[in-house]
């Protein structure tokens, strides 16, 4: 149903080495909607986007996303993380880390196809970083480095967008 929640949480706990992170979260997102949760440090945004991704389980609660357990939704989900980790003595291109936004699409590892990278350089166009797609990923700046990873997001044409 259209108006159905693309993302639900309904009482959702979470705790961390018995300290409580999250309590009684409601939550309720539609589709086309756009939220922004702000909070101090600690205070569990980025908890809250692993138990939407289903990297956690809550401790009480659901969390329902297209109406589903999370981790049965993440292919519709793209997803860019804070900090990205990465030796900046590997020689990938911002290409390449646009492409993995395309690993798991029905190609084995590494093998892209012509649509993949299609979308991919449409992707670094929609982020402004078509001139750059050839060159070093370690050597952009950090806002360089995150609109590639904004465009490795996109590059799976997800339904849900987390940042």
């Amino acid at each position: 149903m259209p108006n159905e929640p693309i993302i639900e949480l309904n009482d959702v706990s979470f705790t961390h080495d018995r300290v409580p992170v999250l309590e009684d979260v409601n939550v309720s997102i539609r589709r086309h909607e756009s939220i922004c949760v702000v909070g101090p440090n600690g205070g569990g945004k980025t908890t809250l986007l692993r138990l939407i991704l289903g990297l956690l389980e809550p401790a009480a609660g659901r969390v329902r996303v297209f109406g589903q357990e999370p981790r049965r939704a993440r292919r519709r989900i793209g997803y860019m993380p804070q900090h990205a980790r990465y030796d900046p003595q590997f020689p990938v291109t911002a290409m390449d880390i646009v492409l993995m936004g395309r690993l798991g699409q029905g190609n084995p590892l590494g093998w892209y196809g012509r649509a993949d990278r299609r979308a991919a350089a449409e992707s670094l166009v929609e982020v402004g970083m078509d001139s750059k797609a050839d060159r070093s990923f370690a050597a952009r700046s950090g806002g360089q480095r995150q609109r590639v990873l904004i465009a490795r997001a996109l590059c799976c044409r997800p339904e849900l967008l987390l940042l």
